[in-house]
């Protein structure tokens, strides 16, 4: 039955909770190497694979080459160079396996969210070394003890070979957010060997400028990235990719996102040039949009972004001194189609709650902030214009824009109490909340707004607003994480352990 299974992760898998000893918990794991390796063994037509922090110390190298090794790396078109078939076999492998996985078909997305175990790092680590880097005297690391056991090639041919690393052309969709233990000079050229790569998720990794610039100019053609939280990017090196880079020229998904912790490596001149040079802007088909804690101004937004028509998803969270009017003008003039806005600390009018000891005084009060968000918010971009009862002509009111969730830092929330009308506080399962307009929704292809109260998805909504947090982890909006299983992106929905690190964490 193994030849029918075309998808397997380990999202929903933990041992929480499960009354089992530590000593269990070592001794006798449920998902070990050897159990893994022997699913992969019977599943030839495995094209998705996801991995998390539950089963991470099961990714041995074992199970890294039946995964990575499988399709065309073993038919010998990893390599662009003749002869590459002499060094694919992996030295603790037999004939058969490299045979078996010829008849294999290629992963199209793997997600490895979370996977820091000292046994994942260690085996990463070796499978890039003997697989991919080159050595000093040009030959990959593994490559000498894999020259005994070859026979009838020239050393002509093998010597050939090794010139070009090995690449796996199949593989589409790359999740690493949070691999933050795999060093540079590791991530790197594991990142560059799938030169087919669509949709990227390196946030949280320690993803260098150097990385960034052979990206550029490799042959990946990149739909969704996700840059948030890394610590050794520039400024710079991010301004030079967006606007330089042929692989960034069609994304349609960005995350820049940054936080308290770490902000943005981006400067208000960086800003500047990539609003007005970089394709994915200039272009205007950017869906998904995270900019928190860069120092966007009001004359970069009015000025200088173009209008972002096909935009649904805006990050602008932790931007302090970038006041509400001025977000509102932009999304009612350049960008109506916005559904989901992030506003965690973000606005002077939104900043009431206490700054600290030693850092001065609330710039405002919870009742003013409320008054704020719904006087230069809500009102004048989510809610229904008054029609005349006297009209003869029937009118179909529509809003401004699709604006329906804001999502606010947790005292603003608290500040806004129960809400107002049909706008409701929906709170994730973490620390994360939004406010909503509950009478607001998809139906048949359209936004309507103020649906009746017996509506499904109103009362749905208005559930989660009562649960006051007690939700599945996949409830929520504006993920930090990019869903790449199915291939949805930054605006695909997630559930399990996926699904908390895309709308539970706040981090």
């Amino acid at each position: 039955p193994g030849r029918f299974v075309q998808h397997m992760d380990f999202n929903h898998f933990r041992t929480i909770g499960m009354r089992r000893s530590v000593e269990e918990g070592v001794t006798s794991r449920f998902v070990t190497g050897e159990r893994i390796q022997a699913l992969l063994k019977e599943t030839p037509n495995l094209r998705t694979f996801g991995a998390t922090e539950y089963m991470d110390s099961a990714l041995t190298l074992n199970v890294l080459n039946e995964l990575f090794l499988r399709g065309s790396p073993s038919r010998g078109r990893g390599r662009p160079s003749r002869g590459s078939e002499v060094v694919v076999d992996d030295i603790n492998d037999e004939e058969e396996d490299r045979e078996r996985r010829q008849d294999c078909k290629d992963l199209e997305a793997v997600d490895l969210t979370g996977c820091i175990s000292a046994v994942f790092v260690s085996a990463l680590t070796e499978f890039v070394n003997m697989h991919i880097l080159p050595s000093l005297d040009g030959q990959s690391n593994g490559c000498k003890d894999r020259d005994r056991r070859e026979r009838g090639h020239s050393s002509q041919s093998v010597a050939f070979a090794r010139e070009e690393p090995l690449k796996f052309p199949g593989l589409q969709r790359l999740c690493l957010r949070g691999v933050k233990s795999i060093q540079p000079h590791i991530l790197t050229p594991f990142v560059l060997a799938f030169p087919s790569l669509t949709h990227l998720d390196l946030s949280g990794t320690r993803v260098t400028p150097e990385l960034l610039a052979a990206l550029g100019d490799s042959s990946a053609k990149l739909r969704s990235l996700a840059l948030a939280r890394c610590i050794l990017l520039t400024g710079e090196s991010i301004k030079n990719f967006l606007i330089h880079a042929p692989a960034a020229a069609r994304i349609e998904e960005l995350a820049l996102y940054g936080d308290r912790t770490f902000p943005s490596p981006l400067s208000t001149e960086d800003l500047g040039d990539i609003f007005s040079l970089a394709p994915c802007f200039t272009s205007g088909e950017l869906t998904y949009l995270d900019l928190s804690s860069a120092p966007i101004t009001k004359e970069l937004l009015h000025d200088v972004c173009r209008p972002q028509p096909k935009l649904r998803s805006l990050g602008l969270s932790y931007i302090p001194d970038l006041e509400l009017g001025v977000i509102a003008q932009f999304i009612s003039s350049k960008a109506v189609n916005v559904e989901v806005l992030t506003l965690i600390s973000t606005s002077p009018e939104l900043d009431w709650c206490t700054v600290g000891a030693g850092r001065g005084a609330p710039r405002s009060s919870a009742l003013q902030a409320s008054i704020a968000l719904h006087s230069q918010v809500v009102g004048p971009l989510c809610t229904l214009p008054y029609t005349s009862i006297l009209s003869t002509t029937p009118i179909m009111p529509q809003a401004r824009t699709r604006l329906h969730v804001i999502e606010l830092s947790v005292p603003a929330l608290t500040g806004l109490g129960a809400g107002a009308g049909t706008w409701k506080i929906i709170r994730s399962k973490g620390g994360r909340g939004w406010y909503v307009d509950t009478a607001s929704g998809w139906v048949g292809g359209e936004l309507k707004r103020e649906l009746p109260g017996d509506h499904p998805l109103r009362k749905e909504m208005e559930r989660l607003a009562d649960a006051n947090g007690n939700v599945s982890s996949g409830v929520g909006w504006h993920a930090r994480k990019m869903e790449v299983l199915h291939g949805y992106g930054m605006l695909g929905r997630e559930d399990g352990l996926y699904g908390a690190v895309s709308f539970a964490y706040q981090g």
